[in-house]
């Protein structure tokens, strides 16, 4: 295992800083990063846990770009005539080291915080903190680092079910200065399925309650990890652990799906029956993205940049009630954005969904469909379907799955990684493009486009990492 200098002029100490929080949640004192917060006393790393949930909310995170650029490159979503230039090179496919994906210092903050827990956990000698607590303190930030690395790896590099031993990330389990080179693919996803179990074992079912009075779902619990376990082994094509594992948060788990009768109006608020895991968003946060949220790129009377493709709008049968989530502009007939971000004190102030119930169904259905024993994909397919103002099919298909993945979890940042992983190119129609310049209307695959470019700063910084195939620094 490596330890790693991440862009050391940006964020240089982060191996030994640590946020000086109450609760994450809060409004105050903000989430900043202060060398005094001391780690010998179980309520200081608690506090430290907490920071570790912090970059998730970050505009280049869950906050907005992370869920905005699955749906936009992977052709749920299309810039709308209200455009101002935002993401103008993720929809067009033309990001280079230079204009690349944010994600990358913020994931590694989350990292580096996750294993600064970890490793004064191991060294408290408080006599306030029962093992129980500690144990889930841990729980919770083997679980923030594999989601990390798991969102890294799909971001920046090509997906494992096609090339396990290409480039894949640095690989840093403890927080010091050093140089790695890239670890392969099949590396990291080695090291989430490890820190995985590891929050499996560690976590209680039941999150740790928030001194704020906020989610429910906002710290991991043991159904959170079984439900990650179940996306990773999703993506890599190991198809009787993703059924597996997605039985066990659906047949255990204390979750509901929705249904047509609430479905409308669940989104944006504190967690409702269908989360398992969601980035709780609250004005006041260090992390905060004010106008940048991700409600707001939605929203058509806010910047409204983004808006549904009608290739994704004509997948919508008639009665089904997820329909009723799109709204449009009078002013703008044929243009429909998304409202699953409408914000709960105003629009810029959103939980934003990583992990539900729904999409267990549907790993469990698709895990089945390519030989997983013991599951029926119908069944699975249509609970879905009559939970959303459907009648059931009669049968069923992987078309059929990869379908329902798009009605039901468009805007939630599925899209572009559930081509990768399925080695499925983009097809856009080019009616639907409004930019007048070159633009990539179809994406084949492979094609080194999958994999985002490496950040030009880290490649200055670190002599031994090396660029994405298909990128000049």
């Amino acid at each position: 295992m490596k330890s790693c200098r991440i862009l050391f002029f940006a964020i240089f100490g982060l191996a030994f800083l640590l946020p000086s929080c109450e609760d994450f949640l809060d409004l105050a004192p903000p989430l900043e990063m202060t060398t005094e917060l001391s780690l010998s006393t179980i309520a200081g790393l608690e506090e430290a846990t907490n920071g570790c949930y912090a970059p998730l909310y970050s505009t280049n995170w869950y906050g907005r770009a992370f869920p905005v650029i699955g749906d936009l490159k992977g052709g749920n979503a299309k810039a709308s005539p209200l455009n101002s230039g935002r993401f103008r090179s993720e929809y067009t496919w033309t990001n280079n080291p230079s204009s690349t994906a944010g994600v990358y210092y913020q994931g590694y903050i989350a990292i580096t915080r996750a294993c600064n827990v970890l490793e004064y956990a191991d060294k408290l000698e408080d006599p306030d903190a029962s093992p129980a607590r500690i144990n889930q303190l841990k729980g919770e930030s083997y679980f923030i680092r594999a989601l990390a690395y798991f969102d890294l790896i799909r971001m920046y590099a090509q997906p494992y079910t096609q090339a396990p031993q290409s480039l894949g990330l640095p690989l840093i389990v403890k927080s010091e200065v050093s140089y790695p080179s890239r670890a392969t693919v099949a590396e990291i996803y080695t090291q989430i399925e490890a820190d995985l179990e590891e929050a499996i074992a560690l976590l209680d079912f039941e999150s740790r309650p928030s001194a704020s009075n906020g989610s429910t779902a906002a710290f991991a619990n043991k159904y959170s990890a079984l439900a990650l376990r179940a996306k990773v082994a999703l993506y890599k094509g190991e198809w009787q652990d993703a059924a597996d594992y997605a039985n066990l948060v659906i047949t255990n788990g204390n979750y509901t799906l929705y249904n047509t009768a609430n479905y409308l109006t669940v989104w944006g608020k504190n967690a409702q029956s269908e989360i398992i895991y969601e980035v709780f968003g609250k004005d006041g946060q260090s992390y905060y993205p004010g106008f940048d949220e991700i409600g707001h790129i939605y929203n058509p009377n806010g910047y409204g940049d983004v808006c549904a493709t009608n290739d994704l709008m004509s997948l919508f049968e008639e009665n089904d009630v997820r329909a009723g989530l799109f709204r449009g502009r009078d002013d703008l007939p044929g243009y429909s954005w998304t409202w699953k971000y409408p914000g709960k004190a105003h629009s810029r102030e959103n939980n934003i969904p990583v992990l539900r119930l729904s999409e267990m169904y549907l790993i469990r259905a698709e895990a089945a469909l390519n030989g997983a024993g013991g599951y029926n994909a119908l069944a699975d397919y249509n609970a879905i379907r009559s939970n959303r103002g459907l009648t059931d099919a009669a049968s069923v298909s992987l078309q059929d799955i990869y379908n329902e993945r798009r009605r039901e979890l468009c805007f939630e940042g599925n899209q572009l990684w559930d081509l990768s992983r399925t080695g499925r190119g983009l097809d856009r129609d080019e009616n639907e493009i409004l930019i007048t310049e070159t633009f990539n209307i179809d994406i084949p695959f492979p094609d080194h486009r999958w994999a985002m470019p490496i950040p030009l700063n880290e490649i200055l910084v670190n002599s031994n990492i090396v660029q994405n195939p298909g990128y000049t620094d």
